[in-house]
């Protein structure tokens, strides 16, 4: 569903009036749309986030390479950011999954003692995008880093949203209410309850399409 569209589903149940179909463009720089409309855009892409962070959803997967080279430590992910999450690292080259380290253990084994070389054992993950292996790299190897990306902010009328669109709208519509109200009776806490249950079912469905990702085993 395009962005407009979702904007105009939360303002319908606000009852308040909708965004022309001929508006196209990016909301924010439109003089034709008014404050209150640009308000709910803003809320529509903070539901998105709260949805988007709330599982690792399916549909945000994807497989990002790293090519390593002899000697170097760090590498920036480019098409990752620190919304970012990774499930897995794997040496291609070596068909290894890498196990995530501390930093308190990666500085420990990379400060102390002679330095190791050799094909990529460990990883370990920074807030700046960046991830370092232990050993040091002695060659190149394709690391394939297997991440939940979130999309970006929706900003031009065409934009199609990734994850479900059923709930982020009920989530922009109960910040919405709690950003002036109650809205003809309907009160933050049954918005607010109707979100919530709706991303709950959207998990569980999602969850269907993995395996054993939310499975505890006793130790």
């Amino acid at each position: 569903m395009a962005y407009r569209q979702i904007i105009n589903k939360v303002l319908t149940r606000l009852r308040e009036d909708t965004i022309t179909s001929d508006w196209s463009g990016a909301i924010l720089d439109s003089s034709d749309i008014d404050e209150y409309q640009k308000l709910i855009s803003e809320l529509v892409n903070e539901s998105k986030h709260l949805v988007e962070d709330a599982w690792n959803w399916s549909c945000l997967r994807s497989i990002q390479t790293v090519t390593t080279s002899n000697g170097t430590v760090t590498y920036t992910m480019s098409n990752l950011n620190d919304r970012s999450r990774i499930l897995q690292v794997i040496d291609d080259s070596n068909d290894a999954v890498l196990t995530q380290m501390s930093d308190e253990l990666f500085y420990r084994y990379q400060y102390i003692g002679t330095t190791q070389n050799g094909s990529p054992m460990y990883y370990r993950l920074t807030n700046n995008n960046q991830i370092s292996f232990w050993p040091t790299p002695d060659a190149a190897y394709n690391i394939r880093i297997h991440a939940v990306q979130p999309q970006d902010d929706l900003t031009n009328a065409t934009d199609t949203l990734t994850v479900s669109e059923y709930v982020v709208i009920l989530g922009a519509y109960a910040l919405a209410l709690s950003e002036r109200g109650e809205d003809g009776g309907t009160g933050l806490s049954p918005a607010l309850a109707s979100f919530q249950g709706a991303l709950h079912d959207a998990i569980v469905q999602d969850e269907n399409r993995s395996v054993n990702e939310t499975t505890w085993y006793a130790s």
